[in-house]
């Protein structure tokens, strides 16, 4: 889960850092921003998403809230929690569908308690994928996830940087996805219908990645004939759907 932190105060803005981190079942990954501008350059140089944002309003060079302003024309999805030394922004930080909004000195407990539903909410938008591996729950975006393969008890979960591992089955995995989006084409795969290149005969093409870079060549991820006819369906609706 990718987080972003701004605010022009490192120290009290590292607290959120150092508070979840604390908590080592979960896998968070956070990019600081000293200001907003850095944060919205950052955005549009780099073509990344956040799952959650932590803005502090009371910036110098821009506010909190006109940042938060900007990244709603860019991402309508993700999690804005404002962060402030009082009450007094509150009735304007709801129009731009505010999260929570936190009153800084940061409390550990609250932190958590805010985090908590952030998890459940995203989980029931069904926008995440969650999974254990090594005594630690990892959350990925399903848009990260190409394809999932499974070999003997392992799944291996592959996205364009890195596989992830996870003793899930292939249908507690088949029950976390998106229906509309994922697809089995064998009893051991299901693939991401977004990545998928070409069709033939009994093989799937999909995009192929190496260390986050599109390479020139594809995958093949066999199809079985007991999901051939379910994989045709949703590819040829997903293809005609703008």
């Amino acid at each position: 889960m990718k987080i972003a932190l701004c605010d022009d105060d490192p120290i009290e803005i590292g607290k959120v850092e150092t508070y979840l981190n604390q908590n080592r079942l979960l896998n968070y990954e956070f990019d600081f921003f000293s200001s907003g501008t850095k944060l919205l350059k950052h955005l549009e140089s780099m073509d990344v998403k956040y799952s959650i944002y932590f803005i502090t309003i009371e910036m110098a060079e821009m506010s909190g809230i006109e940042l938060a302003q900007q990244i709603r024309q860019l991402d309508l999805h993700a999690l804005i929690i404002f962060i402030s030394n009082d009450t007094i922004h509150m009735p304007e930080v709801f129009k731009v569908q505010t999260f929570d909004y936190l009153l800084k000195p940061i409390c550990k407990e609250q932190l958590a308690i805010t985090m908590d539903r952030a998890k459940d909410y995203l989980n029931k938008q069904n926008t995440y994928f969650d999974f254990s591996f090594g005594r630690k729950t990892i959350f990925l975006t399903l848009n990260e996830i190409i394809y999932i393969s499974k070999s003997g008890r392992i799944a291996y979960i592959h996205t364009a940087d890195k596989v992830y591992k996870t003793y899930l089955t292939m249908s507690e995995i088949s029950e976390k996805l998106n229906a509309d989006t994922f697809v089995r084409t064998h009893g051991s795969y299901v693939i991401n219908l977004n990545y998928i290149v070409e069709i033939v005969k009994n093989e799937a093409f999909i995009k192929h990645y190496k260390d986050g870079v599109l390479q020139n060549t594809k995958l093949s991820v066999p199809i079985s004939r007991k999901f051939k006819d379910e994989l045709k369906i949703k590819y040829s609706h997903f293809s005609r759907t703008p």
